[in-house]
């Protein structure tokens, strides 16, 4: 599975599947944690407080700035903002780029997770697989 990673700050996936479904295993508590996330106490909506909880007992808790449906989804995760950008590349291929900025330390941490994600949606989407197992 390909992706392209620029010093933890910005990491990218294309996904065979067409955008409005992409952008739904992103935005929808149950679809992320069939994924990513052991459990997500929201969906992504603007203005919402989601707490993201992994089965080793971390978590994470990020603020909605802004959602585009079908096009981009923008989070503050502690002094970090995360922009999630989806392009249709044709009608059953999106493209899905996580890009972080603020501290440095901090994107260099996140970097592998966001990549980790992403790699999880192209499994999960791709072939039905659960890259977690």
């Amino acid at each position: 599975m390909d992706a392209e990673v620029s010093l933890g700050r910005s990491v990218s996936v294309q996904v065979p599947r067409p955008v409005e479904e992409v952008f739904d295993h992103i935005v929808e508590p149950g679809l992320l944690s069939s994924y990513f996330t052991s459990e997500t106490s929201g969906p992504l909506i603007v203005g919402a407080h989601v707490t993201w909880r992994w089965a080793d007992g971390r978590s994470e808790t990020v603020d909605v700035e802004e959602v585009e449906t079908n096009r981009r989804v923008v989070l503050r995760a502690g002094s970090s903002k995360v922009t999630i950008v989806l392009a249709a590349l044709e009608p059953n291929r999106t493209k899905v780029t996580i890009e972080e900025e603020g501290e440095l330390a901090s994107a260099f941490e996140h970097g592998a997770g966001w990549e980790r994600m992403l790699l999880g949606l192209k499994a999960r989407m791709a072939f039905g697989i659960d890259l977690r197992d």
